[in-house]
C-alpha cells in the first residue's frame, strides 16, 4: 500500500492581517462613548452648566444666575476616518443667556440673547497622555479604580485617552455642524472664542474630557502571555473611537503599525445590543505567537517523543530494500539515513503533521518471506468558525490526530525436490485508529471567555485478506497484534488523554487570561467595565472579541 500526500510546505496561513500593521485594534462603540460622557457629566467630572466671561472687564458674559444660567446637554463626539487623529465635539446648550452691552462703550443697558438650543461644534485632538496611577485613581469612581489597580507602576505606564485642547483650534467652529440662533457675525463670533477659553479653562483646572485609561508594560515579558501585553498603544477615530495596539513591542516611530496604515479596516461597523465595544486580533498574532507557542509546540514535543518507525521493524543494516522503501515526514528532508523526525507545517487552515513510513525487506532462508510494513501517523490543528451545541459560530480549534498501520507477507518456501522455490501465498492486515478534540471558545456569566472541550474517540477500522496458499486464513491476527497496537495509540505522549490533560487543560487556561488581557487594554473612567460576551473568526480570519455587559 503506497501513498503520500505530505502537507503543504507553503500556506497563506500566516498572511498579514487587514489592521495597518498592527497587533489589536480596541473600538468603543459610539453609545459606549455617549454612555461614559454622560456619566462623567453626571457624576461632576465634566460641567453642566457654562459660565464665562465677566460684564465689567470684557463686556460679555455667558450664563449666570436664575433665567442666565446656561445648560449644556452631555457632550457628543462624532468620530471621522477622514480625520483619524481627531473627533468633532458637540455642544447643545439647552437653556440660558448671554450678557453683552448693548453697545461698544456704552454700558447704560444690558442685551441678552438666549442660547437655548443653539449648538456648537470644534475640531479637536485626540490624544495619550502619560498619568501616573495617583492622578489616575484621584476622584475616580469605585469600578474605574478597581481597573486601574491592576496596573502595577513597577510594570507598566498609564496613559489617559483624552481631548487635546491645547493644541486643538478652539478658535473657530465648525460651521457645517454647529447652529447658532443669531444673524450677528460679531456675536457669534464671540460666543465661539468665549465657549472656546472656557473649554481651555477647563483642561487648565483639570477637568479635562478623559474618555478611557490605556497601560502599556514598562518591562519585556517574562512568557507567552506577558509577551501578548500591549508594548505601545495610540489612538485613531473611523466611526469608533479606536486604540491600536502593538503587543509586546513598540510601533514605528510615527506612532503607526509595521505597515503605517491606520489600523482601522477589521473594524466591522454595527454594534449588538449590550455590545460596549469591540476588540480585534491579528490572525498573525494570535496563530503565531498564541497557539503556536501554547498548543502547537507541546504537540510537536509529544511526537517527537515517540520513536521513529523506520527504526522498529528491521536493521537499516540488514535485509531492507531501500529501494522499495521511503522515509517522508513534513517539514523537513527525510531519508532512510538521517534521524530527522516530521514537524508541522502551517497551512490555509492551520497546520499539519505526517510521518509516513514504508520498510520492505527480506527474511528467511528455507521458508522465507518478503514484508511490507508501513505507518502513516498524522496530526492536523484547524482554526475555524463552527456552530455549537445551540447553533451558534464559536470560534473552534479542532485536533485531530490518526494512525494507519499496514502489514503485508509473501510467503515462499524452498523445495528440494524442485530445486526452486514454491510461493505459498500472501496475507495483508490493515488498521486505522483515529480521534478528535473539538476546542470551542464561549463567554460565560461571569463575561470571561472559557474553551469548552469535546473529545471523541473512534473505534479502530480494519481489513485483511490473504490470496492463495497462504499459511493462515486469518491475516489480521497474524500480522497484527491488535491489544498491542491499540495499547500504544491509547498510552503514548500524543494520546488523546494526554494531550487533554498535558496540553489542552494549560492552554484553555491561558486562552481565558489571553482574553482577559484583550478586554482590559481600555479602562472606563465612568464604568462599568466590559466582559468578554463573544469571541469569533471574522471574515477577514482576525479574531473578534465582543464586549459588553
Amino acid at each position: 500500500m503506497r501513498t503520500m500526500s505530505l502537507p503543504p510546505q507553503g500556506s497563506a496561513l500566516h498572511s498579514p492581517a487587514a489592521l495597518g500593521g498592527y497587533d489589536l485594534v480596541w473600538a468603543l462603540a459610539p453609545e459606549t462613548l455617549r454612555g461614559q460622557l454622560a456619566g462623567l457629566q453626571k457624576s461632576g467630572k465634566l460641567p453642566s452648566e457654562v459660565l464665562v466671561g465677566n460684564l465689567e472687564e470684557s463686556g460679555l458674559v455667558i450664563g449666570g444666575a436664575d433665567a442666565d444660567r446656561v445648560r449644556v446637554a452631555v457632550p457628543q463626539l462624532t468620530l471621522d476616518a477622514a480625520t483619524p487623529r481627531s473627533a468633532s465635539l458637540e455642544l447643545l446648550f439647552t437653556s440660558g443667556n448671554m450678557s453683552f452691552y448693548n453697545a461698544f462703550g456704552n454700558r447704560s443697558s444690558v442685551l441678552k440673547q438666549s442660547v437655548a438650543g443653539w449648538k456648537l461644534t470644534f475640531n479637536v485632538k485626540l490624544q495619550l497622555a502619560p498619568v501616573t496611577l495617583d492622578d489616575a485613581l484621584r476622584g475616580a469612581s469605585a469600578d474605574c479604580a478597581r481597573a486601574l489597580m491592576r496596573f502595577d507602576e513597577t510594570r507598566y505606564r498609564l496613559h489617559a485617552l483624552t481631548l487635546d485642547f491645547d493644541h486643538s483650534d478652539l478658535m473657530h467652529a465648525d460651521e457645517s455642524r454647529s447652529k447658532l440662533g443669531t444673524d450677528n457675525p460679531v456675536l457669534a463670533g464671540n460666543f465661539v472664542n468665549f465657549i472656546g477659553a472656557w473649554l481651555k479653562g477647563l483642561a487648565e483646572t483639570g477637568a479635562a474630557f478623559v474618555l478611557g485609561y490605556a497601560a502599556v508594560r514598562a518591562t519585556p515579558g517574562e512568557d507567552t502571555l506577558s509577551r501578548l501585553q500591549a508594548g505601545s498603544v495610540s489612538v485613531a477615530a473611523a466611526g469608533t473611537l479606536n486604540l491600536l495596539h502593538m503587543l509586546g513591542r513598540k510601533a514605528s516611530s510615527d506612532g503607526r503599525g509595521v505597515a503605517g496604515g491606520p489600523g482601522l479596516a477589521a473594524v466591522r461597523p454595527g454594534y449588538a445590543p449590550g455590545c460596549a465595544a469591540r476588540a480585534v486580533l491579528s490572525r498573525e498574532v494570535f496563530f503565531k505567537r498564541f497557539l503556536k507557542p501554547l498548543l502547537i509546540d507541546p504537540i510537536q514535543e509529544r511526537l517527537n517523543q515517540l520513536p521513529d518507525y523506520r527504526n522498529l521493524r528491521v536493521a537499516l543494516d540488514g535485509g531492507l530494500n531501500r529501494e522499495e522503501s521511503f522515509n517522508e515526514k513534513s517539514g523537513v528532508s527525510a531519508t532512510m539515513d538521517n534521524g530527522v523526525r516530521a514537524q508541522f507545517v502551517a497551512n490555509s487552515g492551520g497546520w499539519g503533521y505526517r510521518d509516513h513510513v514504508l520498510l520492505h525487506w527480506r527474511e528467511g532462508n528455507r521458508l522465507s518471506h518478503v514484508r511490507e510494513s508501513e505507518q502513516d501517523l498524522q496530526f492536523s490543528v484547524t482554526v475555524s468558525s463552527q456552530p455549537d451545541s445551540m447553533g451558534v459560530p464559536r470560534l473552534t480549534v479542532d485536533l485531530y490526530s490518526s494512525l494507519m498501520r499496514y502489514e503485508w507477507d509473501r510467503a515462499s518456501q524452498k523445495m528440494a525436490l524442485f530445486n526452486r522455490k514454491v510461493n505459498l501465498g500472501k496475507g495483508w492486515a490493515r488498521s486505522t485508529m483515529h480521534w478528535a478534540m473539538r476546542l470551542q471558545f464561549l463567554a460565560d456569566d461571569l463575561g470571561a471567555i472559557r474553551v469548552m472541550v469535546t473529545p471523541k474517540r473512534s473505534p479502530a477500522a480494519t481489513d485483511s485478506g490473504v490470496v492463495g496458499m497462504y499459511m493462515v486464513s486469518d491475516a489480521l491476527g497474524h500480522l497484527l497484534n491488535m491489544n498491542k497496537l491499540s495499547n500504544e495509540w491509547e498510552g503514548n505522549p500524543a494520546s488523546l488523554g494526554a494531550v487533554q490533560q498535558e496540553v489542552v487543560a494549560g492552554f484553555s487556561v491561558a486562552a481565558t487570561e489571553l482574553f482577559n488581557q484583550m478586554a482590559g487594554q481600555l479602562v472606563l473612567p465612568s464604568g462599568p467595565q466590559p466582559g468578554c460576551r463573544r469571541v469569533q473568526l471574522n471574515e477577514d480570519g482576525d479574531i473578534e472579541l465582543d464586549l459588553g455587559w
